[in-house]
C-alpha cells in the first residue's frame, strides 16, 4: 500500500532519538570518553575538550534506511560531516543545553529540540532525515502552507502512571496563525481531532512563527502535562525549540504522566 511504504519512515524516525518511537527512542550511552579506533573521520582530531562529551551516531534516509553521506551535523557551533555510511562523531557540551541540526542537499533540514546530556559518550544511533519528496508529501496532507513559516512535529509521550496519549489535544501557547493536524494511520489526517495512541508522531503544526521560542501545550483527557525539564532516555529535555522557514522540520517531544 502506498501510505504503508511511504510512511515507513515514521517508525524509524525514532528524534526524527528525536524519546519518541520515531526519533530518539534507541539512544544509548557509555561512561567512557575514549575514542573508538576507526570511528572518526580520517585524520580528524577525536580528542574531547575538558568539560565536554562526545556524540556519535548515523544519519539515515527515513524511508530507504541507507546511510546519508555528506550530511552536516551541527551542535553548539561545532560541525561534523557524515562519512559514506552516514556515521559521524562530534564534540558536544556536557551539563548545558544544546540543540542539534542536520542538513543535506537532497533532504529536509532537521532541527532537534534542546536537551542536556550529562555523561561522557552519547551514542545517538540512527537519526532519520526526510527526503525532499517525502517531506513535501508529508506537508501535502495539510493543504496549503505558508513557506515563510515553519513546520513543527510533536510527539506526546505518556509516562507512568499514564499509559496512553489517546485523545490528547495539542496547541502552541501562542498559536498565531498556526494550524494543527493530527496523525492517524501513519500520516497527517485533517479529519482527526486529537492524538491517536501509538502513532510515531502525534501532530504536525504548520504555519508556525519562525525564530521565536515555542511552548507546546497538551491537554489529555486523563493525564496531566509534565512541566519541563523532563529526564527521559539518558537526556534532560528542556522544552526549548523553534522553527525555520522553508524545507525544514523541527521536532519536539512533550510528556504526560500524572493522572488527573
Amino acid at each position: 500500500m502506498f501510505f504503508g511504504k511511504r510512511f515507513a519512515f515514521v517508525s524509524s524516525v525514532a528524534v526524527l532519538a528525536l524519546a519518541s518511537s520515531a526519533v530518539a527512542a534507541s539512544s544509548g550511552c557509555s561512561s567512557s570518553s575514549t575514542s573508538d579506533p576507526g570511528t572518526g573521520d580520517a585524520g580528524a582530531d577525536t580528542s574531547i575538550a575538558a568539560g565536554a562529551a562526545k556524540q556519535k551516531g548515523r544519519i539515515i534516509d527515513g524511508v530507504d534506511k541507507f546511510g546519508v553521506a555528506g550530511a552536516t551535523v551541527t551542535i553548539a557551533g561545532k560541525t561534523a560531516v557524515t562519512k559514506e555510511d552516514g556515521t559521524y562523531e562530534i564534540e558536544i557540551p556536557r551539563d548545558v543545553p544544546y540543540r542539534m541540526s542536520v542538513t543535506e542537499a537532497e533532504h529536509w533540514k532537521l532541527n532537534e529540540q534542546e536537551w542536556i546530556f550529562k555523561k561522557d559518550l552519547f551514542d545517538r544511533t540512527d537519526t532519520s532525515l526526510l527526503s525532499i519528496s517525502i517531506g513535501n508529501l508529508l506537508v501535502s496532507f495539510i493543504g496549503t502552507r505558508d513557506m515563510a513559516k515553519g513546520v513543527l512535529l510533536v510527539k506526546v509521550n505518556p509516562l507512568p502512571p499514564c499509559d496512553s496519549e489517546q485523545g490528547t489535544k495539542v496547541a502552541l501557547e501562542t498559536p498565531g496563525a498556526s494550524k494543527v493536524t493530527y496523525f492517524a494511520s501513519g500520516r497527517p489526517d485533517k479529519a482527526a481531532t486529537s492524538a491517536t495512541k501509538d502513532e510515531a508522531f502525534s501532530a504536525l503544526i504548520s504555519d508556525v512563527d519562525v525564530g521565536v521560542p515555542l511552548k507546546v501545550v497538551v491537554d489529555s483527557p486523563s493525564c496531566a502535562q509534565m512541566p519541563f525539564p523532563v529526564d527521559y532516555q539518558d537526556v534532560t529535555y528542556t522544552g526549548g525549540q523553534q522553527v525555520e522557514a522553508g524545507m525544514t522540520v523541527s521536532y519536539i517531544r512533550t510528556f504526560i504522566g500524572p493522572k488527573k
